[in-house]
């Protein structure tokens, strides 16, 4: 059975894996239709479905989360040498943390790296009102994907794997927890097992034992937002300077990964529709880090000085409008700018 699932969860001539159910064939007049992937009996409903996989670059991370990451990943190529060694390989990992800080794109790059489908849990086809059936759905998944080699992929695990002293909630769901806490204690080496929690807080505490690793994405720092900033394909695609990107990369302190690249994909957009393309792309950047970094770059000498070269250069702005928009004097712009160029 593991070999015919491998088969039906992997397109043909290395193409991607399924999306959805279905998945297109070189040279194939029809979809072909995979019958094995588990269904809500009553409704019909699809439980799990099957990714794309991640960009080979994977997601940007922190150096020690990328360290852990790899880790995992290598795992896999020794896995027999680990068994030799009396070591168990990983087999599971809960990734924790704000949302939109790369926790789906995370579970996706592991998957692509280990050569495996992922498969994710769809929550809203599994969760019934009905005493039973999201245990019964939730138990299927899970056998399921004991079964094949994959990675199992549960987004916004705390809704399945909630605290079981909490009062407010049904036997149902601290039945769940009793499922998931057999299964994390008996899944096998050849698949893996991925759960997501924006919540850590809420999950049950011997639910986050059974994993044998877990991870805490932060926020990306200045070193990630930047080089999050000049990955873009809407910065790559018009080549805007590395000064830019730093200044972006200064001004979204605090955001997300999602949130900086949506921020950078709605400007882009609005160039797009204004000027028929990107020739101003960088001009918009520049203005819009500038409007964030007001407030700071009054107070911080560095930061004014980055907005200060980006304003002069990019937006061909004088000294004194610069003053004028920062709220600082025409002199303390001019040195700024000043000091910058003699470094160079």
């Amino acid at each position: 059975m593991r070999a015919e699932l491998r088969a039906l969860l992997t397109a043909s001539q290395g193409q991607s894996p399924l999306r959805g159910v279905n998945v297109e064939r070189p040279g194939a007049t029809e979809p072909l239709e995979v019958t094995h992937i588990p269904r809500d009996p009553e409704t019909n409903q699809v439980l799990l479905r099957v990714m794309e996989p991640t960009p080979a670059v994977g997601p940007v991370l922190d150096s020690k989360s990328q360290q852990r990451v790899d880790t995992l990943i290598a795992e896999r190529g020794v896995r027999a040498k680990l068994l030799e060694a009396g070591l168990q390989p990983s087999r599971s990992v809960l990734l924790s943390g704000p949302p939109g800080v790369g926790k789906t794109l995370t579970a996706g790059h592991i998957a692509e790296q280990m050569k495996l489908p992922l498969l994710a849990v769809d929550l809203a086809a599994v969760m019934s009102s009905y005493l039973g059936r999201t245990g019964r759905n939730l138990r299927t998944i899970l056998d399921f994907a004991s079964q094949v080699e994959c990675v199992l992929f549960i987004d916004e695990f705390d809704a399945l794997a909630k605290r079981r002293e909490d009062d407010a909630d049904v036997g149902e769901l601290k039945r769940l927890v009793n499922v998931l806490l057999l299964e994390l204690d008996r899944w096998p080496a050849d698949s893996f097992l991925i759960a997501a929690t924006n919540h850590k807080e809420l999950l049950d505490s011997a639910i986050s034992r059974r994993f044998d690793v877990l991870m805490e994405l932060p926020l990306p720092a200045l070193s990630e937002r930047k080089t999050l900033v000049s990955s873009l394909p809407p910065i790559t695609a018009s080549d805007v300077s590395a000064n830019t990107c730093g200044l972006l990369a200064l001004a979204t302190d605090g955001l997300s990964h999602s949130d900086i690249s949506r921020l950078c994909n709605e400007v882009a957009r609005e160039t797009i529709v204004r000027h028929g393309g990107l020739t101003d792309f960088e001009k918009d950047l520049v203005g819009l880090a500038i409007e964030m970094l007001r407030d700071t770059a009054a107070e911080d000498a560095a930061i004014r000085e980055e907005v200060a070269v980006a304003a002069s250069v990019h937006l061909g702005f004088s000294h004194r409008k610069i003053a004028r928009i920062l709220g600082v004097s025409h002199p303390t712009v001019s040195r700024a700018i000043a000091t910058h160029g003699e470094r160079k």
